[in-house]
């Protein structure tokens, strides 16, 4: 049985902040301890923080390769100037760096073809430019999905994705990238073929 954390813990949400965040808790958890404790008991109640620092490493090395908002707002603008032919390099390449054998699609709602571990993923890039992505294009990607026999899909675009889309994504094997995940494909794609 696999464990998942729930997105409201304490421990996902100083996953997700910056790295010394997790470091000021610590801190802060070990001075309460050493300062109200009794004797017999301070090391035990400072050794409490220690959980803390296990989770500012992680998200240190979860943050290491990740861009500013500045960047990011950077890349989506870049992206959005950007013709399919060299938006797709870009992307393909930074999938690529990721441990992904990339296969181009010619035709349906699927652009990619990624497989890794043996497990087959169908990316939809095309739409990156859309303002609004809804559930019609991604029922197209599941039934893409299901006849193809691939794990999962994955849908990217700069705008939105509707309500509808969200909850079809949330109950089926869909991934939806937004500007910060397609801000970092291109960081990523870029750094590759420009070392």
């Amino acid at each position: 049985m696999k464990f998942k954390m729930s997105e409201k813990s304490l421990f996902a949400t100083l996953l997700r902040a910056p790295w010394w965040v997790s470091f000021l808790v610590m801190l802060a958890v070990a001075l309460v301890a050493g300062a109200l404790l009794p004797d017999a008991y301070k090391i035990a109640g400072m050794l409490g923080a220690f959980p803390f620092l296990v989770i500012g490493i992680m998200a240190a090395w979860r943050q290491r390769n990740a861009i500013s908002p500045e960047r990011i707002e950077q890349l989506t603008d870049q992206a959005r100037s950007m013709v399919w032919r060299d938006f797709s390099i870009l992307v393909e390449e930074a999938l690529r760096q990721q441990g992904f054998e990339v296969s181009r699609l010619s035709s349906g709602p699927a652009d990619f073809q990624i497989e890794k571990n043996g497990r087959i993923t169908l990316v939809s890039a095309k739409r990156w430019k859309a303002a609004t992505v809804g559930a019609e294009h991604l029922r197209e990607l599941l039934a893409a999905r299901e006849s193809q026999q691939a794990f999962s899909c994955t849908c990217m675009s700069l705008g939105i994705f509707s309500q509808s889309a969200i909850d079809l994504a949330s109950q089926n094997p869909i991934q939806l990238l937004g500007p910060a995940n397609i801000a970092q494909l291109m960081h990523d794609g870029a750094n590759a073929l420009n070392p």
